[in-house]
């Protein structure tokens, strides 16, 4: 065929709309020529000719692959751009934690302060009893939430979906956001090249922002496959990972979508499980979340901390609650989507950075479901407390902007999941967000109401009740938070995790400052997205480390 001339792409590009843009950014098909009522076009890629031919359209043209992602970025980058960020804001502003409270929420925050005020002018003990009272709620929630997932179906005891042939296999979308990540580029490239999936199907998207020129000259240097796709993110605020995910969702070509991090080596079966997963699941689960662990988890002993923390909630918690049919905080990678339903839920908050819990919630308002797929991907544990805090600071901030952003209508929200959903949507967002914050202050006052003779010598209500509260949640919340790490750590071929196990309260305190940070962030600079720093372990390797096999491998150490 006949090379298309660069210089005349971008009028035919200019000319898109509708149907015909979607089908140029998704299958990179542009009309070059229309005679009488037929139309002829470019193709640009292999999987555009293919596509050409499932449709019946008569491709005339070849398009330069690098003139096409040229003239896209140079025409609609900055309309796609435009539509990315505002787009959930425009049609679904109660959704989008663009802006940090509504006027009822700031009226209300107000009116919480003034009571707070109140209550420590009259005296510190009913500040102490109220705030102890309303923390046991949420750290009890925490504690029935854990006990109901360790008695809930797990995963692995569920039967396998039976394979899909070659022939049955969807186009899979793999979206991998890049920023600032050169260190661990060539042990991503490895993993995302060993996945078992037919090439022909399979649609590979790294993104890069614009404005990381040294991300972008990596990626230049190597020989990419024929299905790996380079997407341009123009510059723009807010810099966030969902801006990015949502912006590249107008290229996906996939009916199945998911999401690797840069760091990530996920299972090379992973994408046949998600495709034979769905097929096997009703129309109404749009996601499928796989188990997330690491690569490194004996580093050291914030490794193993993090190890513990993944594997109680990857392995215990989402799968319990999953198995209730209740709302899960996704993760924020390996969540497989199909891609219809994510489109019709608005995608990504661009303004959220838990992008993952808020999507999450917003797909089970919508009436859809989501699963736990026994797969694993491998990442890298944080090693370096100022990078964990960094990221923990992100996370807890990202937990209270989508507590806010979903109790604008909390009347609805309730309807449109049930009580128990409603419960356990207030746990695991603003019931974490509080327990990090608080939970230690609470601790330290029990130690000191015993340790200093105060029990002795004071009887007042207020005093006891605070005492009890605290003492309840030491015992109760240790209790379960223990058994749900041994539980997920079992389940991972990890045993005899005891000195691991028993200063979980330890790592408990970490959260505390990050919490603080994490508030002091919302007031400041709510959008801002605190970067995780990546290929810091002493094990990292360019080579792609093998997949632990679950619940066989044994371990004889005592971390």
């Amino acid at each position: 065929m006949p090379l298309f001339p660069e210089d005349g792409l971008d009028v035919l590009m200019a000319e898109l709309d509708g149907e015909g843009l979607d089908l140029a950014l998704r299958h990179r098909l542009i009309p070059v020529m229309r005679l009488f009522c037929f139309t002829f076009y470019g193709a640009a890629s292999e999987d555009a000719l293919r596509e050409a031919a499932t449709r019946d359209l008569k491709v005339v043209a070849w398009i330069s692959p690098q003139a096409f992602h040229d003239s896209v970025f140079r025409v609609w980058g900055e309309s796609l751009l435009d539509e990315t960020v505002s787009q959930l804001a425009r049609t679904q502003p109660l959704h989008s934690a663009r802006f940090r409270l509504t006027r009822p929420q700031m009226a209300g925050s107000a009116a919480l302060l003034v009571v707070l005020a109140g209550l420590a002018f009259l005296g510190g003990n009913y500040l102490s009893t109220a705030l102890g009272a309303a923390m046991a709620a949420f750290f009890f929630g925490l504690m029935w939430l854990r006990m109901l997932c360790l008695v809930s179906d797990m995963p692995w005891s569920r039967p396998v979906p039976p394979p899909l042939g070659d022939d049955q296999l969807p186009v899979y979308t793999v979206l991998v956001p890049l920023f600032r990540e050169t260190e661990v580029l060539k042990q991503l490239l490895r993993a995302l090249q060993a996945i078992d999936y037919p090439a022909d199907k399979l649609d590979i998207k790294l993104l890069l922002e614009e404005k990381d020129e040294a991300m972008l000259r990596a990626v230049g240097r190597h020989n990419l496959p024929p299905h790996f796709d380079v997407i341009t993110i123009p510059a723009g605020a807010p810099q966030t990972k969902p801006r990015a995910l949502t912006y590249a969702l107008h290229f996906a070509r996939g009916s199945l979508l998911t999401i690797y991090d840069s760091e990530d080596v996920p299972d090379p079966q992973q994408l046949r499980l998600a495709a034979a997963g769905f097929a096997a699941a009703g129309s109404n689960v749009a996601c499928l979340q796989a188990v997330l662990g690491f690569y490194n988890p004996d580093e050291n002993w914030l490794t193993r901390q993090f190890t513990a923390e993944y594997a109680a909630l990857f392995g215990v918690i989402l799968p319990g609650l999953a198995a209730c049919r209740l709302p899960l905080p996704l993760g924020g990678t390996s969540n497989h989507f199909r891609a219809a339903a994510l489109r019709r839920v608005g995608a990504w908050d661009p303004f959220n950075v838990t992008e993952d819990a808020d999507l999450g919630y917003r797909l089970a308002k919508a009436g859809y479901r989501t699963q736990t797929l026994d797969s694993t991907t491998l990442e890298e544990a944080n090693t370096q407390l100022p990078n964990w805090m960094r990221q923990r600071r992100r996370w807890l901030k990202g937990f209270l902007h989508t507590w806010l952003v979903h109790m604008r209508r909390p009347v609805e929200h309730f309807q449109s999941v049930r009580w128990d959903g409603f419960l356990t949507f207030q746990m695991m967002t603003l019931g974490v967000f509080m327990s990090a914050l608080l939970h230690p202050l609470l601790l330290a006052h029990a130690l000191w109401f015993f340790l200093s003779g105060r029990a002795a010598e004071d009887d007042s209500i207020p005093s006891a009740i605070i005492a009890g509260i605290s003492v309840a949640i030491l015992a109760a919340g240790y209790g379960t938070a223990l058994a749900s790490a041994a539980v997920g750590l079992k389940a991972r071929g990890l045993h005899g995790w005891w000195g691991t196990l028993l200063t979980i309260p330890l790592y408990w305190m970490l959260s505390m400052p990050a919490a603080w940070l994490a508030l002091w962030d919302f007031i400041v600079r709510p959008h801002h997205w605190h970067k995780t720093q990546h290929g810091l372990s002493r094990l990292f390797s360019d080579e792609a480390p093998p997949q632990r096999r679950r619940r066989t491998a044994s371990r004889s150490s005592s971390p």
